[in-house]
């Protein structure tokens, strides 16, 4: 297939970059090989913003004696507190979906690869299809830079300490 505009990344830069240009009259396909929204809205922003959100109502409640607020059977439910950011994420995502949708995005949700130039711009391959494209835009993201802590590369990686 051939495209106007090929986005290799859904995340933030990338699917506001897609959504624009769908909105500007170029036909575009956005390739994501994990979850639309990137990892401030699946794994890091969001995610830990409602956590922590959850966090400080709790403490709120616990520490409410000198304020006038009694609450002496405080308790935390950990799958209700993870429940609600799974669906707080699940929303954002779905409304990223829809957006990229309404402005006629296409979306691959697949590892992208650039094959190189072609006659009529760049070949991409993702999820065993070939794509071509006028225009390319790269919108990948960036990744930690891990302090030499033992363990936490693989916590890091497993995304645990994240969310």
């Amino acid at each position: 297939m051939t495209y106007d505009l090929i986005v290799i990344g859904g995340g933030p830069g990338g699917y506001l970059a897609s959504e624009r240009a769908a909105r500007g009259g170029l036909r575009v396909l956005c390739i994501e090989a994990n979850s639309l929204g990137g990892v401030c809205l699946n794994e890091g922003c969001i995610p830990t913003k409602t956590l922590l959100y959850s966090a400080k109502i709790y403490d709120g409640a616990a520490h409410g004696e000198k304020y006038g607020v009694n609450a002496p059977d405080i308790s935390l439910d950990h799958s209700k507190v993870v429940g609600r950011k799974n669906k707080v994420v699940r929303l954002l995502v779905g409304g990223v979906k829809s957006a990229l949708k309404s402005a006629g995005v296409d979306v691959a949700n697949a590892q992208a690869k650039i094959l190189g130039k072609a006659e009529d711009g760049f070949a991409v391959e993702a999820g065993g299809e070939t794509y071509h494209a006028k225009r390319l835009l790269i919108a990948t993201g960036s990744g930690p830079a891990v302090p030499p802590i033992p363990g936490l590369k693989e916590e890091l990686q497993s995304g645990f300490v994240l969310t």
